[in-house]
């Protein structure tokens, strides 16, 4: 298949672009999934430092596609592809946006918005990658809410020290800037027709993409007809955000949603049956309180998670433990 590369797009955002089943995980250099390999001398990297290429065999043409541009015509040698077929109706592209409203919600996290050229669709639990002027390589975001052609997008960010992206939004006070995003992207998405349960585990940051899966949810009274299970985790009780949102979730289907709060790192006051605005707080990480309230709830439901390696990393050893398959949990790379 031949695929024409506008000037500065990366091999991954060409063919993706183009409808062409490209594996990615994040699409930002952080996951390794979309290794690839090329003649050297064929493509120039973007980001060298970016933490999925610090393995790559470049002496055997080694690249990754969200990383790599071409500098000549060149044949590139895939090992796998992705199944394009949930998204293909919203095939990703690339906007110029301006990037604006930046509001701290909770220590070291904000949300902000991006308003597009153009309107786009997307898919509830999609992301787009965003790049600031000046900045190597572009970052996953993660949309909190959904819409239909959206022009103006959601999004919440956590401070990462040393996070260039991050630290220059916090620390500039996020001025009104234009950035350039590519996407829509993201294969962890939700598809109402499904018709299935939901649990969803999700730690800090992480709940963003979880959001606009909700979000849908409650704008077609999905709960009236299915439930939910979910457990939101953070550090410390400062930390919770969203919980006006989450509170919306649960007042649309009261006897079919559960949501739980979880702190990993303050020491609960009071009982383990305590209360934090409205929602039951919990001792613990967020696969620990999952695993000590969830017994016999994980069974045939639909799993979304969102959160930091660790907390994916433990949920995921609870679900399939509990026998779901993995066809059936459902998560982006890029935490």
């Amino acid at each position: 298949m031949t695929v024409e590369c506008k000037e500065g797009e990366t091999l991954l955002q060409a063919g993706l672009r183009q409808g062409v089943p490209l594996p990615y995980g994040c699409g930002a250099g952080i996951c390794s999934t979309c290794v690839a390999r090329a003649r050297p001398g064929t493509v120039e990297e973007c980001w060298s430092e970016a933490p999925g290429a610090q393995n790559l065999k470049r002496d055997k043409g080694e690249c990754l596609l969200c990383q790599s541009r071409i500098s000549q015509d060149c044949e590139i040698l895939v090992p796998g592809k992705i199944d394009l077929a949930v998204t293909s109706e919203h095939k990703p592209d690339h906007y110029c946006a301006r990037l604006h409203d930046f509001n701290v919600v909770a220590p070291e996290v904000a949300t902000f918005q991006l308003s597009l050229e153009g309107k786009v669709d997307y898919l509830a639990g999609q992301y787009f990658l965003v790049k600031l002027e000046g900045m190597q390589g572009y970052r996953p975001y993660s949309m909190t809410d959904f819409q239909r052609k959206a022009q103006s997008l959601s999004f919440v960010i956590e401070r990462i020290p040393g996070g260039k992206f991050s630290e220059q939004l916090f620390t500039a006070g996020a001025p009104d800037s234009v950035v350039e995003v590519f996407g829509p992207m993201g294969l962890a998405t939700f598809d109402p027709s499904e018709a299935r349960d939901l649990v969803c585990l999700v730690g800090g940051s992480g709940i963003a993409g979880i959001m606009s899966v909700l979000d849908q949810a409650v704008a077609i009274d999905y709960f009236q007809r299915h439930r939910l299970f979910m457990v939101f985790g953070v550090r410390r009780q400062d930390d919770f955000f969203f919980l006006d949102e989450l509170k919306r979730v649960r007042d649309s289907a009261p006897d079919n949603v559960t949501i739980h709060l979880a702190i990993s790192e303050e020491e609960m006051v009071g009982s383990s049956e305590s209360q934090f605005d409205g929602f039951p707080l919990h001792q613990g990480f967020v696969h620990e309180v999952a695993e000590q309230l969830g017994e016999g709830l994980f069974e045939n439901r639909l799993a979304f998670l969102g959160g930091p390696p660790a907390m994916l990393t433990g949920s995921l050893a609870l679900l399939l433990g509990a026998g779901l398959p993995v066809s059936d949990i459902r998560y982006d790379r890029f935490g």
